[in-house]
């Protein structure tokens, strides 16, 4: 600290400390801005990071944001009704509520990305939402008369968005449409050769779809087997039968992990979770002169750094070593203990296949999404 020598009014020396004077946060080095942004686990203080002043927010861009975990949303209320949502946060174990004016009156679900599927059953549009950013993404009106439409929303690597309707509870319409497109476009019955049925549509239903590498992969409920689609060619490019060691009746979860398509079959799913147990396949395709031949499932005893969360229909795939307190090799999952009670959170032991339940708020509902800052509807109409 600087010093210096004054007389006072009986001519006494006195030493006189100097502060330093408060440093300008605004000068610090981008760079060192950018590094502490990716050190906040959670998003809030992210935003408030960015917001302290121009220049910061210039330094930290929106994909700076550190990996997210899912927030599971609370419907047990139908609080999407009045026009705002409740989600918990598994990162940060926080509730947090968002006016979310466009969703009043709308079927509302999550999905394994980073926005939820909007559907209005009175005039049938379709969209997805942000309720971080309340960004939104315009979808072709659903076909008129089909209520409660599966969609999965376009994950970041490709523009697509599927929507699985079942008109018969026998077969699939599979629609599919690129982002900003005006309808849908209805997968042809002769590109399904394997499940062609008189003009009755795809015969199979298709649930958990996933996408990677510019393929949708899904799940037929009645054989068990792994379709694999191209959209773009609106061909089916193979078909991965059941594992013959997985047991019959059973969902099984298709999850994109570390560049990888995994089979997650789950048994015992409707009962208590306390006698869940799961079996992981995975996906090999084969190749032979470029050509997609003979896929099969091969049985995996771990994921090593890996874990998964199940929820629903869908699941994610995150690195252990990105969150703290979060134990890889293991998977998260939702379940009820009976059909009147709410979720419960329980994890899963691939080493051991001992099972803990964890605790979390009680109102955990049956949507979810991976939250995220990015904004798409600019690109789209």
């Amino acid at each position: 600290m600087a010093k210096r020598q004054i007389l006072n009014s009986k001519n006494k020396t006195l030493l006189v400390t100097h502060l330093p004077e408060e440093p300008d946060w605004s000068d610090l080095p981008p760079e060192l801005i950018s590094l502490i942004s990716r050190k906040l686990i959670d998003i809030f203080d992210f935003v408030r990071l960015r917001a302290v002043c121009k220049t910061w927010r210039s330094a930290v861009r929106t994909s700076d944001l550190a990996p997210q975990l899912p927030w599971i949303m609370d419907n047990s209320d139908q609080s999407f009704k009045k026009g705002y949502l409740r989600f918990y946060s598994l990162l940060t174990g926080k509730t947090h509520n968002f006016n979310v004016p466009r969703s009043i009156q709308k079927f509302i679900t999550g999905s394994a990305y980073n926005y939820l599927f909007s559907y209005d059953m009175q005039t049938c549009d379709c969209s997805l939402i942000n309720p971080l950013t309340k960004d939104e993404i315009s979808l072709p009106p659903s076909p008129v008369g089909i209520w409660y439409p599966t969609c999965v929303p376009a994950d970041p690597s490709s523009r697509y968005a599927v929507i699985s309707i079942h008109p018969t509870l026998k077969t699939t319409d599979l629609l599919f449409c690129q982002l900003g497109d005006l309808d849908w476009t209805l997968m042809k019955e002769e590109s399904f050769p394997y499940y062609r049925i008189h003009g009755m549509g795809i015969k199979c239903l298709l649930e958990g779809f996933v996408f990677h590498d510019g393929l949708c992969y899904a799940t037929d409920r009645d054989t068990g087997s792994t379709v694999v689609i191209n959209l773009a060619m609106q061909t089916v490019i193979c078909v991965a039968p059941q594992p013959e060691s997985e047991l019959r009746k059973e969902f099984a979860y298709l999850i994109v992990s570390a560049g990888e398509i995994l089979r997650v079959c789950q048994y015992n799913k409707r009962c208590q979770q306390e006698t869940s147990y799961f079996d992981i396949y995975r996906l090999h395709l084969g190749n032979r002169d470029g050509n997609v031949i003979n896929p099969c499932w091969i049985k995996i005893d771990n994921i090593n750094h890996q874990f998964l969360f199940l929820h629903g229909k869908h699941g994610c795939s995150f690195r252990a070593d990105d969150f703290s307190g979060f134990i890889g090799n293991n998977i998260y999952f939702l379940t009820k203990r009976n059909i009147k009670e709410t979720n419960i959170l329980s994890r899963y032991n691939l080493k051991d296949g001992k099972i803990e339940t964890l605790q979390v708020p009680e109102e955990l509902g049956c949507s979810w999404f991976v939250p995220s800052l990015c904004k798409k509807s600019s690109n789209y109409r």
